[in-house]
């Protein structure tokens, strides 16, 4: 898709607090981009309208209604220029979906809730959906404003063991950069390569001196891959890091070791009974990440919904 100088930020309305249309409102002013905040409803309707009631007013009123709390976060967004539309279509994914192809925006960005007291965030069916069919990059915001130049953690597979795309990793690598540069912030790059399935396959108590050798040779290969994109993109060496272990459990481990304030990441475009039953590593290690989460799509990624309003009485405001 042509990505529009914006970002789109979906707004929950019943939310006490917002802080993915903050750190929409600093990234645009950082980088340039007009703002649009949207929200998306449909229902809240009584099942039974009051006699003489228009439910097409209702709704109207309803969103209305909604643009008035964008008006109202809009004001703390001194500097950027900022459109709002709010949507009467369901399902919210889906609604979110038709936005983003209509308005074409560079990000999504969507509140995504982390509890530290269980070290784990409150993903959403929604945000499963996202992650899977926006056609956008999608920032999942975790916390409040960064009061520090953040560090962007890329996180690649360069001899694309879990059947990613060989153009994903670039296209991660140029988000973590674009956005590290254009924030003040640093980027590195991360490959988490697991040889335990090499000393599996070999059994017994021990390891022989080939099956060592075997083990240092692919770690080289892997590291000399990892340098080779990183090069190619900027990344100082020495902000490299190639992990040894699942990717599941390395990758919550250096966010956490370089105190990472976005991780990015790749899903890969599988068939839906795929989705189901493996997953991809970004939806297995999402809910363990502190940290706000970019997922990116490879470049050829069609979504599955269409422009197409799924809600026979969809309305929308501006």
């Amino acid at each position: 898709m042509t990505k529009a100088r914006r970002i789109l930020v979906v707004v929950d309305p019943a939310a006490a607090e917002h802080p993915a249309v903050a750190r929409g409102a600093s990234v645009a002013r950082r980088l340039g981009l007009e703002l649009r905040l949207l929200v998306c409803v449909h229902g809240g309707l009584p099942s039974r309208m009051p006699r003489g009631a228009d439910a097409q007013e209702v709704r109207r009123a309803l969103l209305r209604q909604h643009l008035r709390l964008l008006q109202q976060l809009a004001q703390d967004s001194a500097g950027v220029e900022v459109t709002m539309n709010a949507v009467w279509d369901r399902p919210l994914h889906e609604a979110i979906i038709r936005e983003t192809l209509r308005s074409e925006p560079q990000l999504v960005m969507k509140d995504s809730r982390y509890h530290p007291t269980i070290s784990r965030a409150l993903v959403t069916n929604t945000d499963w959906h996202l992650i899977r069919d926006c056609p956008a990059p999608l920032w999942l915001v975790r916390g409040p404003a960064w009061e520090e130049a953040p560090r962007v953690v890329a996180f690649v597979d360069p001899t694309h063991e879990h059947d990613k795309p060989a153009d994903l990793d670039h296209r991660i690598l140029a988000e973590a950069t674009a956005l590290a540069t254009g924030l003040g912030g640093e980027a590195h790059a991360v490959h988490c390569h697991d040889g335990s399935a090499l000393f599996a396959a070999a059994g017994g108590p021990g390891v022989s001196a080939e099956i060592e050798a075997l083990g240092a040779e692919l770690q080289a290969e892997h590291a000399g891959r990892l340098r080779e994109l990183a090069t190619a993109r900027g990344i100082d060496p020495a902000r490299t890091q190639l992990r040894s272990g699942r990717p599941a459990e390395a990758i919550p481990a250096t966010v956490r070791q370089l105190g990472a304030h976005l991780a990015v990441m790749g899903a890969v475009a599988r068939s839906r009974l795929q989705d189901i039953v493996l997953g991809s590593t970004a939806e297995q290690v999402l809910d363990q990440l502190p940290c706000d989460v970019l997922v990116v799509k490879p470049g050829r990624f069609e979504s599955p919904v269409t422009y197409r309003a799924q809600a026979a009485d969809f309305m929308e405001l501006h």
